[in-house]
């Protein structure tokens, strides 16, 4: 079980790492192009507000992981092309819960917290399965397809994140 102090260290990472660089910061795109990316950063959520906000609206516990990742930034955006714009963007807490009264009037599920929209793609985190103690609880669907076709990503959200960082903002699951 990771502490407070190694979760969330590839974020934490990129955020010192483009800091010095106004955010921004040149690398190899999938085709091999050299290509400057911005990142954004939101400031983070105070435990109060994290404890108060969702307290009152879910009925399930957060992982850890995701905890640190609202600590730390509320939500950022990774991997845009300053001259294209890109659809690389992890819910601040405000959105998520926003997300989640849609999913919980829409599809009646309680469980799903929606926590990113990445180039068409939604991703999840199955509350009640963090509840349960397993391990992996990340969930992936396609925009324009029924909730019923989510597809696990078997991983927890700190490793989902470090590897959607490793992979430079493309989607790795789609190579599995």
């Amino acid at each position: 079980m990771s502490t407070n102090n190694t979760l969330n260290q590839g974020l934490k990472g990129l955020i010192t790492r483009t800091k010095n660089n106004n955010y921004s910061q040149s690398i190899y795109n999938i085709d091999g192009i050299e290509e400057t990316y911005t990142f954004k950063f939101n400031s983070p959520v105070s435990t109060d507000i994290l404890a108060s906000k969702l307290l009152v609206n879910l009925e399930f516990k957060l992982p850890l992981d995701y905890e640190d990742f609202l600590s730390t930034t509320d939500g950022c955006r990774l991997f845009e092309q300053p001259q294209y714009g890109s659809e690389d963007g992890i819910y601040g807490l405000n959105e998520v819960l926003t997300q989640k009264e849609i999913i919980d009037s829409t599809y009646e599920k309680p469980e799903l917290l929606n926590v990113a929209y990445i180039l068409q793609d939604y991703i999840f985190i199955n509350l009640k399965e963090v509840s349960e103690g397993k391990p992996t609880y990340m969930y992936v669907n396609d925009c324009y397809s029924p909730i019923e076709y989510m597809r696990s990503l078997n991983c927890d959200f700190q490793t989902w994140l470090d590897r959607f960082i490793v992979c430079q903002g493309n989607k790795y699951w789609d190579w599995l």
